[in-house]
């Protein structure tokens, strides 16, 4: 295992998804890791975006983000792209409340 200031700037030199799991020593499924590459990414570089804001420290830091990787490799192992909807075009996408008319019964309290 690299010294964390060298897996800090390995990991600055990342360019696949593979490779942030093979410097932040965080085992998966290449299967997994195929289907739900972007998504994967997508929630990792939010929880990224919050930890350079809250974490200072080298060791502090690359310690968080192989916590968010790891987290955001079981959130697609558990859930789905949908469930998630990260992208713009699955939010869009997401169910409405929406009942069809005819399928609406009205029922009198009256008895005949």
């Amino acid at each position: 295992m690299a010294p964390d200031a060298d897996r800090l700037a390995a990991f600055r030199r990342c360019e696949t998804a593979e490779e942030y799991f093979q410097t932040l020593d965080v085992a998966y499924d290449p299967r997994v890791v195929a289907v739900n590459r972007l998504h994967i990414l997508r929630h990792f570089a939010a929880a990224v975006a919050r930890i350079d804001a809250e974490h200072a420290s080298t060791d502090a830091r690359t310690a968080a983000y192989r916590e968010a990787l790891a987290a955001s490799y079981e959130a697609f192992t558990t859930a789905t792209a949908l469930d998630h909807r990260l992208f713009k075009v699955l939010a869009d996408r997401a169910p409405r409340a929406f009942v069809e008319l005819d399928t609406i019964t009205v029922e009198s309290g009256e008895k005949a």
